[in-house]
């Protein structure tokens, strides 16, 4: 943790949107530029709706989220961590909004008693209010063909993680991890699904949904699994992916190519999927 927190500007990052009204010279330091995107009538309601401030004098919701935010921003290790950081100037501790820096006792017996249900709804809560306004003030390219149906972009991203304190989470013979499966909301721009699994579950398994009618996924051909395939053309989801190369299909026609627009596309097939697996499952 450096002597002097680094105040950076938020602001050129998200004026596009048009949805925050700031000072390009502004003194707040970046953590606290992105604790004031949740506004405090929506944490507030939550703090009401699970009374988590009950009780408490000095440790309140709000103090223990922004402790809780700054650790995970920072990749603070453990509670000591968080209060050194927090406790690092006055000043700081005043820009956070804070009266003090958290002792680390004081925010282990606020893990330990507050229900954690009130930082769940604090979530929904946010990502619902945050998809209403992005769709808003959102200014996507549209492609006329596809201007009224969802576009859902589906990965996973595998992080590292040390086995001997997180044995749960056996990756490889001396290496842990999770995966992170996310679909993506193209016209929000957020995640709207986020699935945690052990490293070692392949990513098929990682996000099997089916989604409403004139939805189209973009996923990795990891996710390619015909069952989940004869799912989603039942729903009338339309999925883009990349086809592995052991995958056995005829050709029922080739389609033209046009002359003057979309250069990119190099070959445009109907094919019928007859291997064995691909049958069993249309036979299902």
């Amino acid at each position: 943790m450096p002597e002097n927190p680094i105040f950076l500007n938020f602001h050129d990052k998200i004026s596009y949107m048009g949805l925050f009204k700031r000072s390009k010279n502004t003194n707040k330091p970046l953590i606290r530029q992105i604790l004031d995107l949740v506004p405090p009538w929506l944490l507030q309601s939550c703090i009401t709706k699970h009374n988590s401030d009950k009780g408490c004098s000095r440790y309140m919701t709000r103090d223990q989220f922004v402790a809780q935010s700054f650790g995970q921003l920072n990749k603070c290790l453990t509670l000591s961590d968080i209060s050194t950081g927090i406790g690092v100037s006055e000043g700081y501790i005043a820009s956070l909004g804070l009266t003090q820096s958290p002792a680390r006792s004081t925010m282990s017996d606020g893990n330990k008693k507050r229900d954690y249900r009130v930082f769940e709804t604090l979530y929904y809560r946010l990502l619902s209010h945050y998809s209403t306004v992005l769709k808003r003030h959102a200014k996507p390219t549209i492609i006329k063909e596809i201007k009224d149906q969802t576009i859902k972009l589906i990965d996973s991203s595998t992080i590292s993680l040390c086995l001997s304190m997180f044995d749960w989470a056996k990756f490889r013979t001396a290496k842990g991890g999770i995966k992170i499966h996310t679909s993506w909301d193209d016209t929000t721009m957020i995640p709207d699904i986020v699935n945690i699994t052990p490293a070692k579950i392949h990513d098929r398994y990682g996000i099997q949904l089916v989604f409403p009618a004139k939805t189209i996924i973009v996923e990795d051909r990891a996710y390619f699994d015909f069952d989940l395939m004869l799912q989603r053309v039942n729903a009338k989801n339309v999925f883009v992916t990349r086809i592995k190369k052991n995958t056995i299909y005829e050709i029922i026609r080739e389609l033209d190519l046009p002359e003057h627009e979309d250069q990119d596309i190099s070959l445009d097939q109907i094919i019928k999927l007859n291997s064995k697996q691909a049958k069993t499952v249309v036979k299902l």
